[in-house]
């Protein structure tokens, strides 16, 4: 049999002409509203499709794919480096970047920066931006599941410092599950969206406490849904063309204006200037006191109808601990620590600790002393870790030679016999072994 009419029939599907992409093509969720998807939980969500864990998708996919020597080194010493700052990738900075283009070119989706707030880099600091364990509304979870489509996903909202309840439900966020009273970071290595990483339990389950007369919690996540709502192009110019029209309006200056905000007027004066971004909270409090939409604020736009509620007082900062020797004293105390061979184990703050003085002190007054401690406590980190192998070593010989006697010696079977899982996580022990395999 012949298909004279093949060519044909292959030319009329377009659709059969497309690139292949290395992760399934995953439809990312509520990109334009106040509820996008969160970039790390779209990586969650994407696991899941594929059968396996966020933590084996990160071994075996982005690890090669980024190339990065610290990201080679977890994954050959099996910590959890990654995931302690997984949260990053939500925000606006290098490692934002970074997993939004690899997750476009690894999936075909385009613009991954949606999901994230990378947008946002040039008018918002990084400092105190986000959230380093997951929070969650369990109504909104239940809504999911039981939508049209089922698909339970992570708001990006949801990942904000500042945002500490759901307008939708007038809840405030848990942070802890229920079950196991655990909290989670905003990517394991076991993430689920909607469950425990720890016990597997599904979190709409629970509700959490009710915020009905939480305002100022209110005005915070309305901001910000604002915010993420907009599509203006916002610049940095803005912030200060707001501070200045705020002083002009209010017949003030920036001393005054810095006391009423309750900030330094030292820092009032960087922002004006152009030198340093207020935090996201402090552009918050700002347009709450004088009446501004946050959008307005940023775009250097006149004051729009928002109205004020009563926020609690900025928090300062407060040096617990003063310096109250005299300098000279404090050189010669570190001196003597610095060079007795019995204090290698001591940090900087430590030291600090046992002289009763400010870290700040040391390092501003000291640095050569500061430096010479922290090179006398890596030696002797080295010279533990060193010592740790080595044991490590013998007992794995022991081990070794008693299960050879009676079975192959897997790393298994060598980590049930000593009673260590994950013993051959580390580089060191994972040679021993191959070199204790190649010479039997």
């Amino acid at each position: 049999m012949t298909y004279r009419n093949f060519q044909s029939w292959y030319e009329e599907l377009p659709s059969l002409h497309h690139t292949t992409t290395r992760l399934y093509s995953l439809a990312p969720i509520g990109r334009g509203t106040c509820y996008v998807e969160s970039l790390s939980g779209y990586i969650a969500r994407l696991a899941a499709e594929h059968c396996t864990t966020t933590g084996r998708l990160f071994t075996d996919v982005f690890s090669s794919y980024l190339d990065k020597h610290y990201l080679n080194e977890i994954v050959k010493r099996g910590g959890n480096g990654f995931f302690d700052a997984a949260h990053m990738i939500n925000g606006n900075a290098r490692a934002a970047e970074q997993f939004s283009t690899m997750m476009s070119n690894l999936t075909g989706v385009a613009e991954f920066t949606d999901f994230t707030l990378h947008r946002f880099r040039m008018i918002i600091p990084q400092r105190g931006l986000l959230k380093r364990h997951k929070t969650w509304c369990g109504d909104c979870y239940r809504e999911m599941k039981q939508s049209q489509t089922g698909i339970v996903f992570e708001p990006l909202i949801w990942q904000i410092g500042v945002v500490s309840i759901c307008n939708e439900h007038n809840r405030v966020l848990m942070d802890r599950c229920p079950e196991c009273n655990k909290t989670s970071l905003v990517l394991d290595r076991r993430s689920i969206p909607g469950h425990c990483p720890h016990c597997k339990a599904w979190l709409g389950r629970h509700s959490g406490l009710s915020a009905e007369n939480d305002y100022e919690a209110k005005m915070r996540a309305a901001m910000i849904k604002r915010l993420l709502e907009n599509k203006v192009p916002l610049k940095r110019s803005g912030i200060a063309s707001s501070l200045s029209r705020i002083i002009v309006s209010n017949d003030t200056n920036s001393t005054e204006l810095a006391r009423r905000l309750d900030v330094p007027k030292t820092t009032f004066w960087t922002w004006t200037n152009g030198r340093n971004l207020p935090s996201l909270i402090e552009v918050i409090r700002i347009c709450n006191k004088f009446g501004i939409d946050i959008v307005d604020f940023y775009q250097g736009l006149p004051n729009g109808e928002h109205l004020p509620v009563i926020f609690k007082k900025r928090k300062k900062k407060t040096n617990l601990k003063l310096t109250t020797r005299p300098l000279y004293v404090v050189k010669q105390m570190a001196k003597s620590i610095v060079a007795d061979n019995t204090n290698g184990h001591m940090h900087v703050q430590a030291m600090a600790d046992a002289l009763s003085c400010n870290k700040k002190t040391l390092y501003n007054h000291f640095p050569a002393l500061c430096k010479a401690q922290s090179i006398k406590r890596q030696r002797f980190l080295n010279k533990q870790k060193e010592e740790r192998i080595d044991r490590l070593r013998y007992e794995i010989d022991d081990a070794f030679n008693e299960v050879t006697r009676f079975e192959r010696p897997t790393k298994r079977r060598l980590e049930g016999r000593l009673g260590r899982p994950c013993v051959f996580r580390e580089r060191e022990i994972k040679d021993h072994y191959k070199n204790l395999r190649a010479g039997g």
